[in-house]
């Protein structure tokens, strides 16, 4: 299946994907470590338990915007970006498309936004904790399947990396301001060889 080129604002869209993938990545790992003990039974006398549900909210809600088809709507950049693999990510989506809904709620009534009447602002916690482990097992399919995507990247666009250096050229223009290009290499967001080149220098 022939690749259909990307238009700028699309790379633009990505690379704001990008960012916010990896705050969600952060977030899980977070989670994960509240949850197996790794930052103890307490932080700052906030018990894990209680802790653990305020950083899933926020993952959540991080979620919601990226897989949203009124936020970021990585699935349907990703068709276009991988053609080959339409069928794996069409498959993926199916799996969500039942909590998205809920998810969107949840994010709007409770997570991002709040509702003033609390039990508007309560029900989508409450129908949410019924789903949770549906919904937590749709984050990391989603997160496997992200992973799996990022490594083939360069192979959507042979120019991809210039042309999210062009991005991040536009965007200081237009801000007048620098962004950090080791930030980005270390957030695995840019390839060093797009910065640097590939000669090595003894």
């Amino acid at each position: 299946m022939p690749h259909v080129m990307l238009t700028d604002k699309e790379i633009g869209d990505y690379l704001s994907y990008r960012f916010k993938l990896n705050e969600l990545i952060h977030l899980h790992f977070l989670f994960h470590a509240l949850h197996d003990g790794s930052c103890g039974e307490s932080i700052c006398g906030v018990s894990k338990e209680q802790l653990i549900e305020s950083v899933r909210t926020v993952a959540v809600a991080w979620f919601a915007t990226v897989v949203d088809k009124n936020g970021l709507d990585i699935f349907t950049v990703w068709l276009k970006m991988y053609p080959q693999y339409q069928k794996r990510i069409k498959f993926y989506r199916s799996l969500l498309e039942p909590h998205l809904q809920l998810i969107r709620r949840f994010r709007d009534r409770t997570a991002f936004h709040a509702q003033p009447k609390f039990a508007e602002f309560f029900e989508p916690r409450l129908r949410f904790l019924e789903k949770a482990k549906d919904i937590a097992k749709g984050v990391q399919q989603f997160l496997d399947l992200a992973k799996f995507l990022i490594k083939r990247e360069h192979l959507c666009d042979p120019n991809f990396s210039s042309r999210i250096l062009d991005v991040v050229f536009d965007a200081e223009l237009q801000l007048k301001c620098k962004i950090n290009r080791r930030w980005l290499i270390e957030a695995n967001i840019l390839d060093r060889s797009s910065i640097y080149g590939i000669t090595t220098f003894k």
